[in-house]
């Protein structure tokens, strides 16, 4: 038997080797004599899927219908009769209907838009099922059934990853979102406020001079507003009894209330509640995903949050199963799309761009294989003329980047990527780019030393670690690590790291980095910890600019043995004002989260032999094993199975980070990393508090009753 085109999936049913490929559906008898098979093609069945079910086989074509085939006499037989879905109980059959047909960029045929609608059949009786939410293709159904086979259950699979448990009069037993167990993009976004509390939303001026009066007096007044319409907000919902109803897209005073929008493998993208973890709404789309792909298939870009002052808005950028690349424009807040467009040229990669101050929105660029660029909306690209210069990185190569500076075209048609430098990496492959978090801020701009002086930080912000791993010639991994200025492109840092094996996790924030990796000679998994200076004095505290730079800073580096061997993902706390101490949190294999301060990893931890009085306040001497205890276990007994990522956010409460975490399982949580320094504890005696208060108001107005009292008498004296 020679196989000239690949097979997609084979299945043995009844002596019959039945294999569907790209010329169509086929099959061989097992039963003949060995080196003698010969493959029989079945005419005209062009196969998208195959799947046995039971004593028959089912084929679903590329235009997305069903058709049976069953073995007789040593010969695959089609069964034209049947066009549903069989199950294992004998004379039940599910059906899901199309809605709307599509054609293909080659013509064919295909169902574009199933219904929410599911039909059990059962001995000429149907039943409908009503899904309530859209899933996509009905993909498996398995099906359980005792001595009378009309008392049967049915449990189907959907395109969309959810698993869905029907019984026979059509009631919905449980509805599982099993995708989620496959998460691609994450993003939190701030709720703000509701649709009838808009005016509440306070319209502050922004001027270059924070004391300028205008300005000051405009905030001020529509702050006093402010306060004026929450307090006849409250006044009404009292009367009115609002306050007792509960309603979770409403007004978040501390932010620690977000929506967390995930995308999955399954072409699902979820809007999930931070506080609850409870499902808020859900979108299906028909993108394809491909495992062996490691580029990113899936953009989820948040424009606008709810407390931009208008509708929150986001965009989802994907590849359609059946045509080009499409953009999703939808409101991550309630779900609702806005539009729904192609993209009239190959895409090759999606930027943010940062916020623009006439531009209600921030802008998104789009990159094609070919290296033209444009600008969403188009709106923006005026504000390109007007704004600071912008550089942005491109990968047109595994092993290349590309520093290009984004200019607006002089007729208005969009915009020109003007390549500025470039970086290879020979035989290598770059496997993460990581730049500083965007809304991450800066409390400290330099650290006190023992002697009472002051070490100012390197804090570039166009700063990004880059991470390529290749082949030696004695093919063994190697790490090649870069401290990349993504605007001149040039290099303040490189080491590379032989014997090493992946996975590879890189972190940069304000002035310091760190990275891990296995290494396979000492098998034990390693963080180096990396951090940058300027010196004693500071070349400039107001404007950073990487072309004027002329600062060469020093590197603090220091490697750390991690106490557990397989690491799965690493993440840095963020807070509002940069205020609270850094963490890392770090995921394991074993499915516990460490929750590991910041200066436990310091390059400048000191040696045990130092002095006492040189060594430096609130830094630990220097012992290369990470000794982590068990109240660090940020989940505690919680274990997360499979985890792939950790995503962090910060919360309106300067000591309050949120945390999300996926994998198979789902796991969201708040940390202090510098304890609750801005809440009140949860035994705080309000009674004790109030009684006081209560004590002194009563107490000044009696010995005022007094104290009038005695002058009246002493008046008449």
């Amino acid at each position: 038997m020679t196989v000239k085109e690949s097979v997609s999936k084979c299945v043995v049913l009844d002596g019959l080797l039945i294999c569907s490929s790209l010329s169509g559906l086929s099959y061989a008898s097992l039963k003949g004599k060995s080196g003698q098979m010969e493959l029989v093609p079945v005419v005209g069945i062009n196969p998208d899927t195959l799947i046995q079910r039971g004593t028959r086989v089912q084929v679903e074509t590329v235009s997305g219908e069903i058709r049976t085939l069953q073995v007789a006499g040593g010969k695959l037989e089609p069964q034209p009769q049947i066009t549903a879905i069989v199950s294992e109980c004998p004379g039940v059959e599910v059906v899901q209907p199309c809605e709307e047909w599509g054609n293909d960029p080659d013509g064919n045929k295909y169902c574009s838009q199933y219904t929410e609608t599911i039909i059990a059949k059962f001995k000429g009786d149907e039943t409908t099922v009503k899904l309530g939410t859209y899933r996509g293709k009905l993909e498996t159904v398995w099906s359980e059934c005792g001595a009378d086979p009309s008392a049967y259950q049915l449990i189907m699979s959907f395109q969309d990853g959810g698993l869905v448990s029907v019984t026979p009069r059509g009631n919905i037993m449980f509805a599982r979102e099993e995708g989620l167990a496959k998460v691609q993009k994450s993003e939190f976004v701030n709720m703000g406020f509701e649709e009838n509390n808009m005016e509440l939303v306070p319209m502050y001026m922004h001027h270059e001079n924070i004391f300028d009066p205008a300005t000051l007096a405009h905030n001020f007044l529509n702050r006093i507003k402010r306060h004026i319409l929450q307090l006849r907000e409250f006044i009404t919902s009292l009367i009115q009894l609002k306050f007792l109803e509960k309603s979770s897209l409403t007004l978040d005073r501390f932010g620690l209330n977000k929506i967390i929008v995930v995308v999955t493998e399954h072409n699902k993208v979820y809007g999930i509640e931070s506080i609850s973890g409870k499902v808020m709404w859900q979108l299906y789309f028909p993108g394809s995903f491909d495992p062996s792909n490691k580029k990113t298939q899936v953009y989820l870009l948040v424009q606008r949050d709810g407390r931009g002052g208008g509708d929150a808005q986001a965009v989802l950028i994907y590849k359609h199963i059946r045509s080009v690349h499409h953009m999703i424009t939808f409101d991550p807040i309630h779900g609702k799309i806005t539009s729904n467009t192609p993209l009239n040229f190959l895409l090759d990669q999606a930027l943010l761009l940062p916020e623009f101050s006439d531009h209600e929105i921030k802008p998104i660029l789009l990159i094609g294989k070919d290296g033209n660029a444009q600008v969403y909306p188009s709106t923006a690209a005026e504000c390109l003329k007007s704004g600071p210069p912008l550089f942005v990185l491109s990968s047109p190569e595994s092993s290349k980047l590309v520093g290009n500076k984004v200019i607006a075209s002089e007729d208005d048609s969009g915009v020109v990527l003007v390549p500025v430098w470039s970086l290879v990496v020979p035989h290598s492959e770059i496997v993460s780019v990581n730049a500083r978090n965007p809304i991450e801020r800066v409390h400290s701009a330099g650290r006190v030393l023992a002697d009472r002086s002051v070490l100012f930080k390197y804090m570039n912000p166009n700063l990004a670690i880059v991470a390529a791993q290749g082949q030696d010639s004695s093919a063994k991994l190697f790490l090649n690590i870069f401290l990349l200025d993504i605007v001149t492109g040039k290099v303040y840092y490189s080491a590379t790291h032989k014997k090493v094996l992946p996975p590879f996790h890189t972190i940069h924030s304000e002035n310091w980095a760190v990275y891990s990796f296995y290494n396979e000679k000492a098998r034990r998994a390693e963080l180096v910890s990396l951090e940058m200076y300027e010196g004693k004095s500071q070349t400039n505290a107001t404007v950073f600019s990487s072309i004027e730079n002329k600062v060469v800073p020093l590197v603090e580096r220091q490697a750390y043995i991690l106490p557990h061997s397989d690491i799965r993902a690493m993440k840095e706390t963020v807070t509002e004002q940069g205020i609270t101490s850094k963490h890392l949190l770090i995921g394991t294999a074993c499915g516990s989260v460490l929750d590991l301060p910041l200066h436990m990893v310091d390059p400048r931890r000191p040696p045990l032999d130092t002095a006492a009085h040189l060594r430096e306040p609130g830094i630990p001497p220097y012992i290369p094993e990470l000794v982590m205890p068990h109240e660090s276990i940020m989940n505690y007994n919680q274990t997360i199975l499979g985890m792939e990522g950790i995503h962090t956010s910060p919360s309106g409460l300067e000591s309050t980070t949120l945390v999300f975490i996926h994998g198979l399982d789902l796991y969201g949580t708040r940390i202090t990393p510098s304890k609750g320094f801005d809440l009140l504890k949860e035994d705080f005696d309000y009674i004790m508090i109030a009684a006081v208060i209560l004590g002194l108001v009563l107490a000044s107005y009696i010995t005022r009753k007094l104290s009038q009292k005695k002058m009246l008498s002493k008046a008449w004296k």
